[in-house]
């Protein structure tokens, strides 16, 4: 049995819940602690959808061409921000690395390895009445205008089958037979029976807090201002007072980014702006994420609505919000939903913590065991926050990890 220690998760997003439900689950004494409202920052925000099939880096063979034209056209789903380009273009350099086929491949096994399970993992974690109310396990969607497969089309296929991910390539009858209202323009579709979708984004982190609870761990709510290492423990310093602990977790999303470095690490995290629009009255109109392969736009049925997500925007964490962001979700839900109609739309932005390679990082400090990382998860916190409070677990309790940490690592 491994000591129990007090441990603070700094960040009361996805994954910091995640792993301060299964950190309790073992016996440590746990604090979450966060500035904001519990599951309310970028994971409030997400497409909602988990999907194995869909793990692969930004990053990938030939991504460079289809970034440029991205970028240069003023209606696509990429904008950087002119200010944040000396920030950025060391990140994006190593991001076009990683489209290099083998960098490529190996980025999408550890991230399959890490998100696959996601499924499974979460309804251990809240029990069979919470994740059926909470998940829905509908398969998901991805959709095209146009009806060649590329030579990528084929790798992909490859690499999926490899891994086991179960999928159908599609024709137009078959996907309108799945979602009648997607657009007569979509000419060819694949199907993934294993993928899903949560209702709420902001439940799911509140259900798992809720589990957390009656474990005993607890929430403070306060900004840490620093972190400091000694020989017998780790000090946060917040703007409540400082507080000690034998082990503190770094989950907190972009924010991580600046309290690494204040420790001598620079992690490569870039700002990367999320928006999404949600249509309260709309419900029904598809029964799975579906998403728009071209454009990179996703829909996902939600609770309180139809949500859109889709933008990557390369600027400060504290921008003000882009409306020209919000006109491009609105137009590409027409243009995927052509009959749909809609009055009142509630927009969002917030910041993914996102890395060049598409892997997040899940490790110990390089000087000190006591402090680990839990961030830069992207696009894929749901998906991979399960695993990821696994292996922080597994760290903790100075256990070998249940899979490689290696591509996890510190960089």
């Amino acid at each position: 049995m491994s000591e129990h220690r007090t441990v603070a998760i700094v960040g009361g997003g996805i994954v910091g819940v995640s792993s301060a439900l299964v950190l309790a689950r073992e016996g440590h004494r746990v604090t979450v602690v966060e500035q904001g409202q519990i599951g309310h920052g970028c994971s409030f925000g997400n497409g909602a959808q988990y999907n194995s099939g869909a793990s692969f880096p930004m990053a990938y063979p030939g991504v460079m061409w289809r970034a440029l034209r991205w970028l240069f056209d003023s209606n696509g789903p990429v904008r950087l921000a002119t200010r944040e380009l000396p920030r950025t273009v060391p990140w994006l350099t190593r991001f076009l690395l990683t489209g290099r086929p083998q960098a490529w491949e190996t980025a999408y096994s550890a991230l399959h390895a890490l998100n696959a399970p996601c499924a499974a993992l979460y309804r251990d974690m809240l029990g069979e009445t919470e994740w059926n109310r909470l998940f829905r396990p509908n398969g998901a969607l991805h959709v095209w205008r146009d009806t060649s497969l590329s030579e990528l089309d084929v790798v992909v296929d490859s690499l999926r089958a490899k891994h086991g991910v179960a999928f159908e390539r599609i024709n137009a009858e078959q996907v309108r037979e799945l979602e009648p209202a997607l657009s007569k323009d979509y000419r060819r579709g694949i199907y993934f029976p294993g993928g899903g979708h949560v209702v709420s984004s902001s439940g799911l982190v509140e259900g798992l807090m809720q589990q957390a609870t009656a474990l005993g761990v607890s929430v403070r709510k306060a900004r840490v201002l620093a972190i400091e290492p000694g020989a017998a423990g780790v000090t946060l310093q917040t703007s409540t007072g400082p507080h000690n602990f034998d082990t503190v977790v770094i989950a907190a999303g972009i924010a991580s980014r600046d309290l690494a470095r204040t420790l001598g690490v620079s992690l490569s995290l870039a700002s990367e702006r999320g928006y999404h629009i949600t249509m309260p009255e709309i419900s029904g109109v598809i029964s799975r994420p579906v998403t728009d392969a071209a454009s990179a736009f996703v829909a996902t049925p939600l609770d309180e609505g139809l949500r859109i997500v889709g933008i990557a925007e390369f600027d400060a964490p504290d921008a003000p919000c882009n409306q020209r962001q919000i006109s491009k979700l609105r137009a590409s839900a027409r243009t995927m939903l052509p009959n749909l109609s809609f009055t009142e739309v509630k927009d969002w932005v917030g910041v993914r913590p996102s890395t060049p390679d598409s892997l997040p990082i899940i490790a110990p400090h390089p000087k000190h065991a006591r402090i680990l990382f839990a961030t830069g998860h992207g696009h894929m916190g749901i998906s991979g926050a399960p695993m990821t409070a696994g292996l922080i677990s597994d760290l903790v309790a100075g256990r070998t990890p249940r899979i490689s940490c290696t591509a996890y690592r510190v960089r």
